[in-house]
C-alpha cells in the first residue's frame, strides 16, 4: 500500500514539472512575441497576437494576466487591424478567464469611440460574448467589490452607446448594433416552456435574487424597453434593406427564444407585411418579402406560436407559400396538449377584455368630466409672449441697419390707401425719445407677433390650448329624491308633448319647402333647351394650352418628395417617361433639364426614358406621340447625348466617372455619335484612365460592337501620348490574351504597324488627327519607332513562335538608327517570356546573319540581375560562340555560368575589346554593382589576377594586360591586403615569372606599404629563381630594391658578384646606402653571415676579380677560372669573366632587337 501511495505522489510530481517546464517554454516564447511586437510591421503583429492568444488562452491560460497589459497597449496602434486583432483577443480572454473583465472593460469602451468603422463593428460583435459572459459572472459573485461595480457601470455604459449607434449612418454598424440589441432582450427576459433552448443560455431566472449589482425588475423593464426600440426601429420608412432584413431576424429569435413577445413580433410582421418601405427598389423589395417569409416559416415552427399561427398562415400565403408547405410547418400535438392550449387561448382573451372593459370605463370617465378653455392661463401665455417678444424686437430695433433694411423691404407691400381699421385705431405719436419711441413700436409688434404665435415668444404657448375641467353648478336636478310626486311627473309629460309638437311643425314645413322646390325646377325643365360645348366655349389660345401643359408637367415633376411619401414613385417615374416620350420638343427639353439638375439623384428617371424611348424606336411600345420629321432614332440618340454632355458638364469628377460608365453599360443601344464622345472624352487627362477602362469593358460587355471599340483601343496603341498609348496596350492584353476577343484583328493591326519600320521614311498611315500626329515627318525618329513596334511587342510574350519571327526579320531590313532603337526597348517583353521560353532559346541556337546583336541582346536581358544563369541557355550560347559567332562578347552575359577553365580561355580575348566592354566584363567577374553584386563567379579576385598574368604575350599584347590589372588593382575592397599576399605568393610559384609580377608587386607594395616585410622575403625568393635571367623581371627587381632601402640592403648582399656589380652599374644611387650598411657590418666576423673582401671591394669600387657563376648559383673553384671570350651575339649565357682591371661602371647594353616589344620597367612606363 505504501508502495502505491508513494508511487502516486511521484506521478504528480512529475506531472507538476512537466506543466512548469510547458508554462516556463510558453513564457519564454511569449516574452520573445511581445518583444517583437515593438517594432514589427502591421500585418507581423496580427500574426504575432494570434500566436499570443493562441498559446496563452489556448494551452497557458495562467499566463494571461501576466501579458495581458502588452496586448491592451496595442488597442492604441495606428493600424486597424492592430486593433481588431486586439478586439479579438479581448473577447477570447472574457471566455476563458472571465474574473479578468474588470481588466479590459474599459479598452472595450475606448474602441466603441474608434474612429475606424470596421473596427467599430468589431467591437461591436465582440459585446455580444462580453456581455452575456460579464452578466454570467457577476451574477456569480457573493459579495462584488468597488472593481465589479465599476465592470458593471461601464458595461452598461456600453449597451446605452450601442443602443444610440442603431441611428449611426454606417449600414454596417447599425447591423451589428441590432444583433447586439437583440442579444440583450433575451439576456434580460425569462424564458418559458416554449422557449428554445440553447447551450449555455442564460435569462432574467439565472440572476439570483440576492445579487447586489442590479435587479431582476430593472433588467426587465430595461430589455422590454430595448424591445419596443427594435419594433420602432423596424417600423420606419427610411430603414434600408439591409438593416430590415437584420431587424427582422433579429426579432424573429427573440420571439423564438422569449415566446412572451411572439404576438408583438407577429403584429409588427403583419404590418411590414403590409406598408412596405417606400425607399426600397423592386429588386430589395424581393428579398425583403423572400426573408419574411423564411423568419415566418420559421416561427411556425415553434410551439409558442400555436396562438398567432392563424395570422402567420394568412401572411405566409400572401407571401407565396402553398396550404401544403404551411400544414408541414405547423409542430405536432396531441389532443391534450390542444386542449390546454386553446383554453389558455381563452384565458387571454377574457383576460384581454375585461382589461379592455377597464380601459373603456377610465376614458369613458375621462369623456364624462367636461373639458372648457382656460382662458387666464391662455393670457398669461400671451402676455409672457409679449414681452419676450418686445424683448427681441428692441434689441435689434436699436441697430439703425436692421430698420433701414426693413423699411425698404416692405415699402412696396403699402397699400396705396390707408386701411379703416388702421384709421380708427392710429394715435399720432406725441413727442417721445428715441428709446421710448422705440419700445413703443416694439410693443406693438411683439403683440401682433403673440396674435400670430409668432417670434421667439411662441416657445411660450402649450402646443394643445390649455384646458380645464368645467365647474358644474349644483343645483336642485343633482338632489334626486327618493319619492317622485305628481307634479313632477305631470311637468315632464308636458314638456314632451310640446317637443313633440314642434318636431311635428318642423317636418311640415320642411315637407313643403320640398314641395315648393320640385315645382320650381320641373318649370326650369321646361325652358331648358339643349346646349353644345362648342357652341358656349371658345378655343384657347395655343401659347395659353402650351402653358398649362408645361405648368400642369412641373408640377408632376416637382411632387417628387410626396410621390416618395406616398408610395408611388414608380407611378410618377412612369408617367414622367410616358411624357417626356411623346410630348412635344418643350415639355421634352423641360423634363431633361429637370434631370440634369441632380442627375446624381434622378439617373433612374433617366434610364426609364431612355428605354421608353428604345422601346418606341423598336415598337415594343405603341403610345401616339408627335409625329416629326426628324429620323426614327433622332429622339433616343438626342436623348443620349444630351444625358451625356450634361453629367460631363454639371457633375464632379468622381460623380461623372461613375455616371458615364453607367450610362454606356446600361443603354439599350449605342450610336456612334456617343461612341466618338467617349473616345474624346479618353483624350482628357483626368478621364484618359477611366475612359479607356470602359472602352474595354464595352468591347467584352457588348459582343455587337466589340469591332468598334477594339478599333478605338488600336487607335489609341499607337497614339503619341505615352500614357494613352501604355493604357491602351495593357487593355487589348486583357483582351487577347484574357476573353480571346478578336485576337486575329489584333495581330493583323499590331503586324502592320511593325513593317512600317522596314520603309526608309515614315509612310502616310503614321500620321493622322486621330494618332495625335497631324503634320507628317520625312525621317524616322526614336519616338515614331516606338509607336511603330510597341504593340508587337507588348503582344510578344503572348503569342512569340509570330511576333518573334517577324521582329527578327523587320529587325534585319531596318536602318541601324531604328536597330538601336529595338534593342533599347526588348527589355520588358524579354523578361516577361522568360529564360524558359522555347522560341528564345531557338532563336539563340539558330543566329541568322544579321541577327548576332540582336540575339546577344537577348542574352544580356535574360541573364540580367541572375546569379547564375541557366544550364541550357549556357549551353546554347557555347554552342553558338564555338560554332557560329565567333565575337566573344557573346560569352559576357553567361560568364557566372561557365567553369574555371573556360574563363580562363576566354580572358585573353575578352581584354582586348572596347575599354567600356572591358569594364564591365570585370565588374561582372569581380561582383562589382548592385546589377552584378549577386552573381557567382567560378574564378575568385585572386584567381583572376593570377591569370592575367599567366597570359601568354604572343596571344595577347602587354598594354591590355597592364590595363586590366589596373582595373583589379584599383578594387581596394576586393584585392586586400591578405589578397595582394596571396598572388604575389602564386606568382612566384610559376614558371617562368610572369612578366608583369614585378610591376604588380611594385603597385602592392604602393597601395599597402606594409608589405614591405612580404616583398623582402619575396625578393629573397627570386634570388634564389635567378631573377636576372629575365631582363624586364631584374629590371623591376631593381625598382623594388631601390624602393624598399636601406631595409633592402642585405637582399643585395645575397646576390652574386656579378649580378651585384651590374645592380650597382644599373642603379648608382644604391651604392652609398650598400656602403654605409656594408661599414656597419664592418666589425662581424668573416664568416658565413658576414661581407667577403670581394663583395667589399665591389661596394668600394676597387679592382677585383669577379667570378661568374654558374647556372646553379655556387662559386667556381680556382682551376677551373677562365677568362671570358668576348662575343658579343651570345649576351644571354655567360661561361667566364675577364679579371677587371678597374672598377669603372660598364655601360648598360641597349636592347637588340627581339626585346623591342617588352614593355618598360615598372615605374618608367
Amino acid at each position: 500500500m505504501d508502495s502505491i501511495i508513494g508511487r502516486s505522489q511521484f506521478v504528480s510530481e512529475t506531472a507538476n514539472l512537466f506543466t512548469d517546464e510547458k508554462t516556463a517554454t510558453a513564457r519564454a516564447k511569449v516574452v520573445d512575441w511581445c518583444n517583437e511586437l515593438a517594432s514589427a510591421s502591421p500585418s507581423t503583429k496580427c500574426e504575432l497576437l494570434v500566436k499570443v492568444q493562441e498559446t496563452v488562452l489556448g494551452s497557458c491560460a495562467e499566463l494571461a494576466e501576466e501579458f495581458l497589459e502588452s496586448v491592451l497597449s496595442l488597442a492604441h496602434d495606428p493600424n486597424m487591424e492592430v486593433r481588431k486583432q486586439v478586439v479579438g483577443f479581448v473577447e477570447q480572454v472574457c471566455k476563458v478567464k472571465v474574473e479578468l473583465l474588470p481588466h479590459v472593460i474599459n479598452i472595450v469602451s475606448m474602441l466603441l469611440r474608434d474612429n475606424s468603422a470596421q473596427v467599430i463593428k468589431r467591437v461591436i460583435q465582440a459585446c455580444g460574448s462580453i456581455y452575456k459572459n460579464g452578466l454570467q459572472y457577476l451574477c456569480s459573485l457573493m459579495e462584488p467589490g468597488d472593481s465589479a461595480e465599476q465592470a458593471w457601470n461601464i458595461l452598461s455604459l456600453i449597451k446605452a452607446q450601442i443602443l444610440d449607434m442603431i441611428d449611426n449612418e454606417n449600414d454596417g454598424i447599425r447591423t451589428n448594433a441590432i444583433k447586439f440589441l437583440e442579444g440583450v432582450v433575451v439576456l434580460q427576459s425569462f424564458a418559458d416552456e416554449d422557449s428554445l433552448k440553447r447551450d449555455g443560455d442564460f435569462s432574467l431566472g439565472d440572476v439570483p435574487d440576492h445579487c447586489k449589482l442590479f435587479r431582476r425588475q430593472k433588467l426587465q423593464e430595461e430589455g422590454n424597453n430595448i424591445f419596443d426600440i427594435l419594433l420602432q426601429f423596424h417600423g420606419t420608412t427610411h430603414i434600408s434593406s439591409v438593416n430590415l432584413i437584420a431587424c427582422t431576424s433579429s426579432l424573429c429569435t427573440v420571439a423564438k427564444m422569449r415566446p412572451v413577445f411572439m404576438g408583438s413580433v407577429v403584429d409588427a410582421f403583419k404590418q411590414l407585411n403590409a406598408n412596405l418601405p417606400p425607399t426600397l427598389t423592386d429588386s430589395q423589395v424581393s428579398s425583403v418579402r423572400k426573408s419574411l417569409k423564411m423568419q415566418l416559416q420559421t416561427l411556425l415552427k415553434n410551439r409558442g406560436a400555436f396562438e398567432f399561427s392563424g395570422t402567420i398562415r394568412g401572411m405566409l400565403v400572401d407571401l407565396g407559400s402553398s396550404t401544403n408547405e404551411i400544414q408541414k410547418l405547423i409542430p405536432k400535438m396531441d389532443k391534450q396538449e390542444m386542449a390546454r392550449r386553446q383554453k389558455r387561448i381563452l384565458e387571454n382573451a377574457a383576460q384581454s377584455l375585461s382589461k379592455r372593459a377597464r380601459l373603456a370605463s377610465e376614458q369613458q370617465d375621462q369623456q364624462q368630466r367636461e373639458m372648457e378653455l382656460d382662458t387666464e392661463e391662455l393670457e398669461r401665455q400671451k402676455q409672457k409672449s409679449t414681452r419676450v417678444n418686445e424683448k427681441f424686437l428692441a434689441e435689434h430695433f436699436r441697430n439703425p441697419e436692421t430698420v433701414v433694411g426693413l423699411v425698404l423691404e416692405f415699402l412696396p407691400s403699402l397699400p396705396t390707401e390707408a386701411p379703416q381699421k388702421f384709421l380708427q385705431e392710429y394715435t399720432p405719436i406725441r413727442e417721445m425719445s428715441i428709446q421710448q419711441q422705440v419700445t413703443n413700436i416694439s410693443r406693438m409688434f411683439g403683440e401682433q407677433l403673440s396674435e400670430k404665435r409668432l417670434g421667439p415668444g411662441a416657445a411660450t404657448f402649450s402646443r394643445d390650448p390649455p384646458m380645464r375641467v368645467k365647474k358644474v353648478q349644483a343645483s336642485e336636478s343633482t338632489l334626486i329624491s327618493m319619492v317622485v310626486d305628481e307634479d313632477a311627473v305631470q311637468k315632464l309629460s308636458e314638456e314632451e308633448l310640446q317637443r313633440k309638437e314642434e318636431a311635428t311643425k318642423k317636418l311640415r314645413e320642411t315637407m313643403e319647402r320640398a314641395r315648393g322646390e320640385q315645382t320650381v325646377i320641373e318649370k326650369m325643365k321646361e325652358r331648358a333647351k339643349t346646349l353644345k360645348l362648342q357652341e358656349i366655349t371658345k378655343p384657347l389660345p395655343r401659347n395659353l394650352k402650351e402653358k398649362f401643359l408645361t405648368e400642369a408637367v412641373r408640377r408632376i415633376l416637382n411632387s417628387e418628395r410626396q410621390c416618395i411619401k406616398g408610395g408611388v414613385s414608380a407611378r410618377r417615374r412612369k408617367l414622367v417617361t410616358v411624357i417626356a416620350a411623346t410630348f412635344p420638343d418643350n415639355v421634352r427639353y423641360g423634363i431633361m433639364e429637370f434631370i440634369l439638375e441632380d442627375v446624381k439623384q434622378r439617373i433612374d428617371l433617366a434610364f426609364s426614358w431612355l428605354f421608353e424611348e428604345y422601346s418606341l424606336l423598336q415598337g415594343f411600345t405603341r403610345h401616339t406621340y408627335v409625329k416629326t420629321e426628324n429620323r426614327p432614332d433622332h429622339a433616343y440618340n438626342e436623348l443620349l447625348n444630351k444625358l451625356i454632355f450634361g453629367i460631363g458638364e454639371r457633375c464632379d469628377h468622381k460623380d461623372k466617372i461613375i455616371l458615364i460608365r453607367r450610362v454606356y453599360l446600361e443603354a439599350p443601344i449605342l450610336p456612334e455619335v456617343s461612341i466618338g464622345h467617349l473616345v474624346q472624352l479618353s483624350l482628357d487627362d483626368e478621364f484618359s484612365q477611366h475612359g479607356l477602362e470602359l472602352i474595354k469593358d464595352l468591347a467584352v460587355l457588348r459582343p455587337p460592337r466589340k469591332n468598334r471599340f477594339v478599333r478605338a483601343l488600336l487607335n489609341f496603341s499607337v497614339h503619341e501620348r505615352v500614357d494613352l498609348r501604355d493604357r491602351a496596350q495593357a487593355h487589348l492584353v486583357s483582351l487577347y490574351h484574357v476573353h480571346k476577343i478578336l485576337p486575329s484583328r489584333i495581330d493583323e493591326f499590331a503586324l502592320e504597324w511593325l513593317k512600317f519600320l522596314i520603309q526608309e521614311s515614315p509612310p502616310a498611315a503614321v500620321f493622322s488627327q486621330d494618332f495625335g500626329r497631324p503634320t507628317e515627318e520625312p525621317a524616322w525618329r526614336e519616338d515614331t519607332g516606338k509607336v511603330c513596334f510597341g504593340l508587337a511587342f507588348t503582344l510578344l510574350p503572348y503569342k512569340p513562335e509570330v511576333y518573334l519571327e517577324q521582329i527578327c526579320q523587320v529587325f534585319v531590313a531596318t536602318s541601324a538608327e531604328l536597330k538601336r532603337t529595338i534593342l533599347r526597348s526588348l527589355d520588358n517583353p524579354i523578361k516577361k517570356m522568360g529564360v524558359e521560353s522555347a522560341p528564345l532559346l531557338q532563336l539563340i541556337e539558330d543566329c541568322p546573319k544579321g541577327m548576332e546583336t540582336l540575339v546577344i541582346r537577348i542574352i544580356y536581358i535574360l541573364t540580367e540581375r541572375v546569379p547564375s544563369p541557366k544550364e541550357e541557355l549556357v549551353r546554347r550560347v557555347r554552342d553558338l560562340y564555338q560554332n557560329k559567332v565567333k565575337d566573344v562578347r557573346v560569352m559576357i552575359p553567361v560568364l557566372s555560368g561557365l567553369t574555371r577553365s573556360e574563363l580562363i580561355a576566354v580572358l585573353p580575348k575578352l581584354i582586348k575589346l572596347n575599354p567600356a566592354v572591358v569594364k564591365e566584363v570585370f565588374n561582372r567577374l569581380l561582383g562589382i554593382g548592385a546589377e552584378f553584386a549577386h552573381q557567382t563567379m567560378a574564378l575568385s579576385p585572386t584567381d583572376i589576377l593570377v591569370a592575367l598574368h599567366t597570359i601568354d604575350p604572343s596571344v595577347c599584347d602587354l598594354k591590355a594586360i597592364v590595363k586590366a590589372t589596373s582595373l583589379c588593382l584599383a578594387e581596394r575592397d576586393l584585392y586586400t591586403q591578405e589578397v595582394l599576399m596571396a598572388v604575389l605568393q602564386q606568382l612566384v610559384e610559376v614558371i617562368p615569372l610572369p612578366t608583369l609580377m614585378m610591376r604588380t608587386t611594385i603597385q602592392s607594395l604602393t597601395l599597402y606599404p606594409r608589405l614591405a616585410n612580404f616583398v623582402m622575403n619575396l625578393l629573397q625568393r627570386l634570388i634564389m629563381k635567378q631573377v636576372w635571367r629575365q631582363k624586364v623581371i631584374w629590371e623591376g627587381f631593381l625598382k623594388t630594391v631601390q624602393r624598399l632601402k636601406p631595409q633592402s640592403m642585405p637582399i643585395l648582399l645575397h646576390l652574386p658578384p656579378p649580378q651585384l656589380v651590374d645592380a650597382l652599374q644599373q642603379c648608382p644611387d644604391l651604392r652609398p646606402a650598400l656602403s654605409e650598411y656594408a661599414e656597419s657590418m664592418q666589425d662581424e666576423p668573416m664568416n658565413g653571415s658576414g661581407i667577403t673582401q670581394q663583395v667589399l671591394d665591389i661596394i668600394s669600387g676597387k679592382s677585383v676579380d669577379v667570378f661568374v657563376t654558374d647556372e646553379s648559383g655556387g662559386y667556381i673553384s680556382a682551376e677551373h677560372i677562365k677568362k671570358e671570350a668576348p662575343d658579343p651575339s651570345e649576351i644571354g649565357v655567360i661561361s667566364t669573366v675577364p679579371v677587371l682591371t678597374s672598377l669603372v661602371p660598364l655601360p648598360v647594353p641597349p636592347p637588340i632587337g627581339s626585346d623591342l616589344n617588352q614593355p618598360l620597367p615598372p615605374g618608367e612606363d
